[in-house]
């Protein structure tokens, strides 16, 4: 059972999911708020705060389709594979909002390594994980991180890991 952020203990050691910088790079408001305190906290280093470049990649590609969607109000998988080079058009906004997650000094960006690929598999049997959230439990368990940071409730069914959201 997933508890909310902002009762997350000073001190924790987290692991921030992709769906935490969106909710603070574009709302909704409430979930915004809440993601930008816990943001805050990294910064001032009262939490120590992880992600990995694989989150950082998932957080690109889905900033990129919301700005397709927003822009031709279309499905964005249709506009890339007809018009590929909006890609290179909105890259600038990719850009802008990966330049401020960056700018959080005190974020850990963790690499994605060949060992967290091949655990991955076992996470993805044990639990039932989709790939890329058995990569993340991987990714944590590297760092000896037991709490996620997630709107994401697939991780909810992930003995030992704790889920705190902004929801």
């Amino acid at each position: 059972m997933a508890k909310h952020l902002a009762a997350i203990p000073k001190g924790s050691i987290v692991f921030l999911d992709a769906n935490i910088f969106h909710f603070y790079l574009r709302g909704p408001k409430e979930p915004q708020k809440v993601c930008m305190a816990l943001l805050e906290r990294i910064e001032g280093r009262e939490i120590t705060g992880y992600t990995s470049t694989l989150v950082l990649d998932e957080l690109m590609y889905k900033i990129l389709l919301k700005k397709i969607e927003e822009k031709y109000r279309k499905n964005p998988l249709t506009i890339l594979q007809k018009t590929p080079e909006v890609i290179g058009a909105h890259s600038p906004e990719v850009r802008n909002a990966l330049d401020i997650v960056l700018g959080i000094e005190a974020l850990n960006v963790l690499a994605v390594e060949r060992h967290h690929i091949e655990e991955a598999v076992e996470y993805m049997q044990k639990y039932s994980t989709l790939p890329r959230d058995a990569v993340h439990i991987s990714v944590m368990r590297s760092v000896g991180c037991a709490d996620i940071i997630s709107a994401d409730t697939d991780f909810d069914k992930v003995v030992d890991i704790n889920r705190w959201t902004p929801l």
